[in-house]
């Protein structure tokens, strides 16, 4: 095992060492170009070259540490340990014995192969000075370095025994019982470190956090901290940590009863309730987000009132996008008694643009849509938000087949904005018009500039429409089949999804072997999809790969398929073998990672 101090720091200890006034100028001028001539060799791993010329340099000035300390590496470099060893004894006083000199020739002993010699020389090492914290230190540290994680546990445990204080080394020991396996004493010697101080809550989950993808590290933690929480009920850091343990557990309905109780303990009237439903929230745990949401609208005094109203809202509509009707009234519901009842609140600009897209997107009930946006620009025209609403407002033009109006809206963004993720946005808005329109160059001409910016959030969409348009234009002059697909696809962005169905039925009967059949019949399939014919998508999905044997849509048709059986279906066995079917025919899928996911998540590996 090789060590190598920073470079800079030599040369400093190097120049330290040089510049004493006793010494003329010009040697030491001398040996430092050397020394650095061998400072290349060793950057370039030519140890053997460099090892005459630190030898000389070490004879001349053994005072110099950075001589010795480079020399002692090259030999150990060259396995040249007997060496090594004899430099370390040159150094070693029989009447003053360095624990951090006999520390390092344990260490080289091992590595030589001589176990007992490098145990006795540790144990010289502590004996040179037994009441001080620092011997037991350098000695764990090099067992650490060589990964003896049991003596240098027992080193350790035996300083706190020998000095009489219990609390030295304790993050030490914490650690290396974690490397060790042993987690249960690793989150009792945590427990004793946040008894002497809570503040260090923060610094202990990060040590921990290495070691949270372990089952057993999880469940070890929440039996030290379940129990530490019954003997100090009003101990918070305790709690705190058994909560976080819960969450890193993915046991949200437990983290919720703690923050209750730490929410009463601290008085923190609602606040660290709503902290905890963020983080359920964004980890999917909606029925405990919810629930924590729900106790602090009972508690009618709180000055967060206003944010779980509107957080509440929020996660209705998450669970309104997934296709949950319920879901999406009860946020219609929670986002108009918001802003009925705290109309002042710096949240209602956000409120009224969510309620907007919700009208539009789920309820569609472009109407509503249209007088909220028109609320929300007139009375907050410059907040960041209106540039949203200006944006969907293009959208509303569209569904309302206003085709011009949506043209007119998105230009007008475009030339205001000019770049960022909205313009980019309001540009691909403007390709699908010119794409509807069967104005297929004036489509590429918008799609080419969206694709130079590969990390947009637009790119891949405008890739995917461009490759659409390129390869299937024909067979006349007028491309009828593209033309008709595209306005096929106008139907599907205006909500007419019967309409569009139809239409594609028709093409997919008159395009015979068109390029554009495969693309025909995905999107027929996700039609059928959304109008609640699970059953008819899935058939069209699984034998699209055999009907379609050299269509680039094979893994993508796969994925789909496998997406309604995991989660239209509910039939998880069929979803793992579609995903599995996916793995295997298509391992260069772009696909692989997220299905990966999915199969894993399926299996309940990550729970």
């Amino acid at each position: 095992m090789r060590r190598r101090p920073a470079r800079t720091f030599c040369l400093a200890a190097l120049l330290l060492a040089l510049s004493t006034p006793s010494r003329a100028q010009a040697p030491d001028s001398l040996l430092m170009a050397r020394y650095r001539t061998a400072e290349q060799l060793l950057r370039s791993g030519q140890y053997q070259q460099a090892l005459p010329l630190l030898e000389s340099l070490y004879r001349e000035r053994s005072d110099v540490y950075v001589f010795y300390d480079r020399l002692k590496q090259v030999y150990e470099n060259l396995k040249r340990y007997d060496d090594a060893l004899r430099l370390i004894e040159s150094r070693l006083d029989a009447r003053a014995p360095n624990p951090a000199l006999l520390a390092e020739k344990g260490r080289l002993l091992y590595l030589k192969g001589d176990e007992a010699g490098a145990e006795a020389a540790w144990e010289a090492a502590i004996q040179a000075a037994p009441q001080q914290s620092g011997t037991y230190r350098v000695v764990y540290q090099t067992l650490l370095e060589l990964r003896r994680f049991d003596e240098a546990i027992r080193v350790l445990e035996r300083a706190r025994r020998t000095l009489s204080n219990p609390s030295v080394f304790l993050l030490d020991l914490a650690y290396l019982y974690s490397l060790d396996g042993r987690y249960e004493e690793a989150m009792e010697s945590y427990r004793e470190f946040l008894q002497q101080d809570a503040r260090r809550l923060g610094f202990v989950q990060t040590r921990l956090e290495p070691f949270m993808d372990e089952a057993a590290a999880r469940e070890a933690g929440i039996a030290v901290f379940e129990r530490a929480v019954r003997r100090e009920p009003l101990n918070p850091a305790f709690r705190q940590m058994l909560a976080w343990l819960y969450l890193r557990n993915g046991d949200y309905d437990r983290a919720l009863d703690v923050y209750r109780a730490l929410d009463r303990l601290q008085q923190a009237q609602g606040q660290l309730l709503l902290q905890f439903a963020l983080q359920a929230r964004d980890a999917g745990a909606l029925d405990a987000a919810r629930t924590a949401l729900e106790d602090i609208l009972q508690q009618s005094s709180t000055s967060i009132l206003p944010e779980a109203h509107y957080e509440l809202g929020r996660l209705y509509e998450q669970q309104a996008h997934d296709g949950d009707t319920t879901a999406a009234r009860l946020a219609r519901r929670m986002y108009r008694d918001f802003l009925a009842a705290f109309p002042g609140h710096p949240l209602v600009p956000d409120a009224l643009y969510r309620l907007a897209r919700l009208e539009l997107d789920v309820l569609h009930h472009p109407q509503a849509a249209d007088s909220l946006l028109a609320v929300l620009l007139d009375r907050y025209a410059d907040h960041e938000v209106a540039w949203q609403a200006r944006f969907d407002q293009g959208r509303l033009a569209l569904q309302t087949g206003d085709l011009s109006a949506a043209r007119l809206a998105f230009l007008r963004l475009l030339d205001e904005r000019r770049t960022g993720p909205l313009a980019e946005a309001a540009r691909y808005q403007l390709a699908l018009l010119d794409f509807y329109d069967g104005a297929f160059e004036a489509a590429l001409a918008q799609l080419d500039i969206l694709v130079e910016d590969a990390a947009s959030d637009v790119a891949n969409d405008a890739l995917a429409l461009r490759l659409l348009i390129q390869e299937n234009r024909g067979p006349d002059s007028l491309d009828t089949p593209l033309r008709r697909y595209a306005q096929a696809r106008l139907l599907m962005a205006q909500n007419r999804p019967e309409a569009a169905l139809d239409s594609l039925n028709v093409l997919q009967q008159d395009v015979g072997m068109h390029p554009i059949a495969d693309d025909v019949t995905l999107l027929r399939a996700r039609l059928l999809r959304r109008l609640g014919r699970p059953t008819e998508a899935l058939a069209l999905l699984l034998e699209f790969p055999l009907r379609y044997p050299r269509s680039p849509l094979r893994d993508q048709s796969l994925y789909e398929a496998a997406r309604i059986q995991e989660e239209d279906l509910r039939d998880h066995a069929a979803a793992i073998d579609t995903y599995t079917r996916l793995l295997t025919e298509f391992p260069g899928s772009p696909l692989i990672p997220e299905v990966r996911t999915r199969i894993r998540n399926l299996r309940g590996e990550d729970a």
